[in-house]
């Protein structure tokens, strides 16, 4: 059997507490419109705490829109779900549909500069 080119090291998954947030919908609003309000609301989630960065993203396949963001830790993507901003969204980007949401484990980094400003 060969040897696998990509591992997860154990003891780093258990000090790993960085999180990922995936929210994709589909928006009553033209693109343009959307991507005005990313602009418009980037400051807001500069002030989130924990959020060390967020991705805004649009399928051209699927015409959903969203974002993808990164926390330090599972206490804060949870504080943020809970937060005025996260339920704004809804309304803000006038959602057609109910939308994706997923939390994802990061298990593994592969920039050492990455990996030394988060505990991985």
């Amino acid at each position: 059997m060969t040897e696998r080119m990509y591992s997860i090291d154990e003891t780093r998954t258990r000090r790993c507490d960085v999180q990922v947030l995936l929210i994709l919908y589909k928006s009553a609003l033209s693109v343009e419109r959307v991507t005005e309000l990313f602009a418009e609301r980037a400051t807001r989630y500069q002030a989130v705490p924990g959020l060390l960065q967020k991705f805004y993203v649009r399928d051209p396949l699927t015409g959903e829109v969203g974002g993808v963001y990164i926390f330090d830790s599972k206490e804060s993507v949870e504080r943020f779900r809970g937060s005025d901003l996260e339920k704004s969204i809804q309304t803000t980007y006038q959602f057609t549909e109910r939308p994706s949401m997923r939390t994802l484990d990061v298990v593994q980094v592969l920039h050492e500069r990455a990996s030394a400003t988060n505990s991985c």
